[in-house]
């Protein structure tokens, strides 16, 4: 099984209008939020962020700079989530681990947690 973090990050530069290397902090890790999201849609369609509270996150984002959502490869970010939720069950159909968080840290490399779906313990 690949590391879920490599398996999110190659989702997320999948929305990213140019290389990650070229990308603020925010707009990667607003690409990682929305893969983040698509991925539990994916495994869990009753579980999911369906309300879209990511958005309040997405807003913070904005808050630090303005145009990071321009980075992406469109800004209705309901639509990127549902791209990617078709390319998880594309590339993954039988990956149900659930991401419990999901960020990027000091060091700017990608930190996963997650639980295979049912279970309570987080990796």
């Amino acid at each position: 099984m690949k590391k879920m973090s490599e398996v999110i990050l190659g989702l997320a530069e999948k929305v990213l209008a140019q290389p990650s290397g070229k990308t603020s902090m925010e707009a990667a890790a607003a690409a990682l939020l929305l893969a983040h999201v698509a991925w539990n849609r994916a495994v869990d369609p009753l579980g999911g962020d369906q309300l879209g509270n990511y958005r309040d996150v997405l807003a913070a984002f904005k808050a630090e700079t303005p145009n990071c959502l321009q980075e992406l490869k469109s800004t209705d970010c309901e639509a990127l989530i549902q791209e990617l939720t078709e390319l998880k069950l594309a590339l993954y159909p039988t990956d149900d681990r659930i991401i419990v968080l999901c960020g990027l840290t000091e060091r700017q490399t990608v930190c996963v947690k997650w639980r295979h779906r049912g279970d309570d313990g987080v990796n």
